[in-house]
Formats: C-alpha cells, structure tokens, sequence
C-alpha cells in the first residue's frame, strides 16, 4: 500500500513537472512569436519609408526631364529663327547678284555696241596697214625658221637613217680640232675627218642600241662628276661649245667605247689572225708570249730622264746581283716581287704577256725570241726603261689572236670602213668652219699647214707595263672625248 502511494505521489509529481515544463515552453513560445511580430511590423513600416522616398526621386527625375526637354525645344526654336533669318539674307545676296549679272549684261551690250559701230567706220586703209604687220610677222618667224635651222639643225653629214646636225658638229669641231692640230693634221683635212668621226659615232651609237649596250652607271657617274666641275663647264661655255650637247657627246663616247669592247672581245681568233697576216705577212710571228721580268729603272721618275752615269752604275750593279740569285734557282716570282721596279707587274709577280707586234721594246723582244721555255737571260737586257732579267714562261701558239690591241685594230678597221655609207656637205662645211673659227671660207682655203709637234719627245706606253712596251700611239685611233677635254 505503501508503494502505490509512493508510487501515486511520484507520478503527479512528474505530471507537475511536465506541466510546468509546457508553461514555460508557451510562454517561451509566445515571446519569440511577439518578437516576429514586432520585426515584421518594422520591416513593413521600413519599406513603406522606402517605397514613399523612391516616389519622390520619380517625381523630381519627371520634372527634370520635362525641364531638359523644354531646354530644347527653347534652343530648336532660336536655331530655327536664325536659319529663318540667314535665308533671308542669302535671298537677298542673291537679288543683289542677279541685279548686278543683270546691269553687267546691260554695260556688255552697251560695249559691243560702241564696238560694232567703230569696226564698221575701219576703213580700207587701216585693213592694208593690218595686212602689212600680219605679212612682216609672217616673215620674221620665217626668217627666224631659216636661221634656227641654219644654225642648228642643217645637216652636215647624212648617213642612212640619220645626219649629223650643224649644232652636232659644231660640238665636235670645238673638241676635236685642236687635238688635230697638234698631232700636224693639214688643215684643210681636219674638218671633213671630224664631220666623218661624227658620222662613224651617230652610226656606232645606232648599233650600239640595237645590240643592248647602254651606258653604264659607273661611267655615267665619271661624267657627271666632271659636269659637276664649275670650273671645267665654265670653260666649256668661254669656248663657246653648248654644255648640254658636250655633256651628252661624253655620254656617247663611254657607250662606244663600251659597244667596241663588246665588238673586240666576240671576234673570231681565225678572223683576227686572218687580219694580222694581211697586216703584217703570211710570215708574222703568231705566238703569245708568256713571260717574267725583273726591272731596275735606270730613269728619274719625276723627270723620265737618264739617271747619271754614277746612279746607272749602282742600279747596274744591283741588277747583276738579282740575276745571279734568279740563275741560282731562287724563286723568280718572289724575287720579282722583292726586286722589281716595274709597279705594273711587280705584284704579279714580273708576269707580262708579249707579242711580236712591236708595241714592245726591241730589245726585250729579241731577248725573248733567243730563249726555250723555262729558260732565265743569261746577261741583263738594257732597254730605255733600264735593266730586265727576263724568263720565258711559255709560248702560246697562235696566242697573237689574244692580243687586245690588233683585236681592237681588226674591229676598228671595220668601223673606219663606215666612212663609205657618209655624205658630207662639203661646202656647207667650208662655211661652217669658217663662221666658227671666224674666217672666211676665202682665208680657209689658203691657211697652211702648222707642224705643233715637239722636237724628239716621247710619250711612254702604259697600257701593260711602265717598262716593256715603247711608245705606239697614232694620233689617226680613236681617242676618248674625255682625253681630249683634258
């Protein structure tokens, strides 16, 4: 009995507990219900504030928008008043031109008018005076013709497809007559050589185009540097000679020279050997001759006068100590460098090529002949230049077909042949030479003959060597226009 109460007692006990535990969850239950409540009220109260603020910003943004809008209808309005007014000014303009076009016609017509009525009072004898100045005008542009091309472009020579002009010629006479002249040409010769030279050129130059041969740059820069001279064009114009043909005359020189190199270097060896036997017999000596030489001047290089006998004894002296070191075996090509005064071979080692064509000195030459291949001089060889120690490195049958002087030769003889295909206006030409010079054609025929060469003086051939060719030069070849000015 005791324990059911006990256990009765202990069961409304839990049963308060478990009441008061739900009181107190309510009412925990409650609280937190109030405290939404009043947050969501907040939060409700909160966006109303916000909603009433962002219909204000609305309200004000409509009004600021109807402002700018009525800014600028206001601004459209004043751009339309003033267009308004600047076409009303442009109207205005307008009237004012048309009215001036208008008065301006008028005063034209006024004018033609006053014209119309003094041409119909010109009588007869003003329309004669008129016919007479149109006549004179007539004829001094006649005369005018006429002495232009009597002076410029009246041919002296004709040729097949062109003519050399008076302006031409007179270019060439003022360059060519004084070289002429001093290599002794009769006087009554040169002008028709130079009308044909001129010729031969204008022909060259024809041919050079049809075969391609332009000038090149480096020659035309040559050219240009010396038209580039002041004082050299200001002497060309003291002469009288027209710059610009000079300028082109030297242009021309460089493209023939280039065309009859062109010409010398594709000749056939059988036509050129053909050419030397005509030239200098069946029994010419063909061979080329390869050879070394060692020089020891005997000759002033400043003054190309003998050294004195004390000078020659010494050179003379050092030449035979070279020569028995060459006999010894030594190497020649590096003794001709050592040794060899000769600057045109030296550094080749004394190499020069030779030919039996005379262009050589005799002496060398015969010293060549008398020796085998291989073979050194055994005694030095005294020519002008001084002492050689001359070896023979090989001969070269028909080697002579090489030689580039006869190849030029064989190909200016075909050139000088052009002479045929020239007509030369020989008493225009008197008349020419004698207004240029400033004779009369009278005066003319009766100059004579002035020998201007020097007594005894030489001039040493450089074309291969200082030392081992003798002077060949024949005043008749073709010299370079650039030579001659000089």
């Amino acid at each position: 009995m005791d324990k059911e109460n006990e256990n009765v007692v202990n069961n409304e006990t839990e049963e308060k507990e478990v009441q008061e535990e739900n009181v107190k969850v309510e009412e925990v239950t409650e609280t937190t219900t109030e405290e939404n409540s009043t947050k969501e009220a907040e939060e409700v109260e909160n966006q109303a504030e916000t909603t009433e603020e962002e219909k204000v910003e609305e309200v004000e943004k409509e009004k600021d928008v109807e402002a700018v809008s009525e800014t600028e209808e206001e601004t459209k309005s004043e751009e339309k008043t003033e267009e308004k007014k600047e076409d009303k000014k442009e109207a205005k303009e307008a009237k004012k031109e048309e009215a001036e076009k208008t008065e301006k016609k008028k005063e034209e017509k006024k004018e033609i008018k006053a014209l119309e009525k003094k041409v119909k009072k010109v009588n007869s004898e003003k329309i004669v005076m008129a016919s007479i100045i149109i006549g004179i005008l007539v004829i001094a542009f006649g005369l005018f013709g006429f002495y232009f091309y009597n002076t410029n472009l009246k041919p002296v020579v004709r040729f097949e497809g062109g003519s050399v002009t008076t302006s031409d010629f007179n270019v060439y006479y003022k360059t060519f007559a004084p070289m002429l002249q001093y290599y002794g040409y009769p006087a009554d010769e040169i002008p028709k050589q130079i009308a044909q030279k001129a010729g031969i050129d204008m022909i060259i130059l024809k041919r050079a185009k049809d075969a391609g041969v332009t000038l090149s740059a480096e020659d035309k820069a040559k050219v240009d540097e010396i038209f580039n001279d002041e004082s050299q064009v200001e002497q060309f114009v003291n002469e009288g000679i027209d710059v610009a043909k000079m300028k082109q005359l030297y242009y021309n020189d460089y493209t023939i020279t280039a065309y009859l190199e062109k010409l010398a270097d594709e000749a056939k060896d059988e036509d050129v050997i053909k050419y030397i036997k005509e030239n200098s017999g069946e029994d010419a000596d063909l061979y080329g001759y390869d050879t070394s030489h060692i020089l020891f001047k005997t000759t002033d290089d400043s003054t190309g006068s003998e050294l004195s006998e004390d000078k020659v004894a010494e050179v003379k002296a050092k030449a035979e100590a070279a020569l028995k070191r060459a006999l010894a075996g030594e190497d020649f090509a590096a003794l001709a460098k050592e040794l060899s005064e000769d600057t045109g071979t030296k550094e080749n080692g004394g190499q020069y090529t030779m030919y039996m064509d005379g262009n050589t000195y005799t002496e060398y030459s015969d010293a060549v002949k008398n020796l085998k291949e291989g073979e050194i001089t055994a005694a030095l060889v005294k020519s002008e230049a001084g002492y050689h120690i001359i070896k023979l490195n090989k001969k070269i049958e028909n080697g002579r077909a090489k030689n580039k002087t006869e190849r030029e030769e064989f190909v200016d003889e075909d050139i000088n042949k052009l002479s045929e295909e020239l007509d030369v206006d020989e008493t225009y030409l008197k008349k020419l030479v004698a207004k240029i010079s400033g004779t009369s054609a009278e005066e003319s025929d009766t100059e004579t003959n002035v020998d201007t060469t020097t007594d005894g003086e030489t001039t040493e051939d450089t074309q291969s060597t200082d030392a081992t060719t003798t002077d060949s030069t024949d005043a008749t070849q073709t010299t370079t226009t650039e030579q001659n000015a000089q």
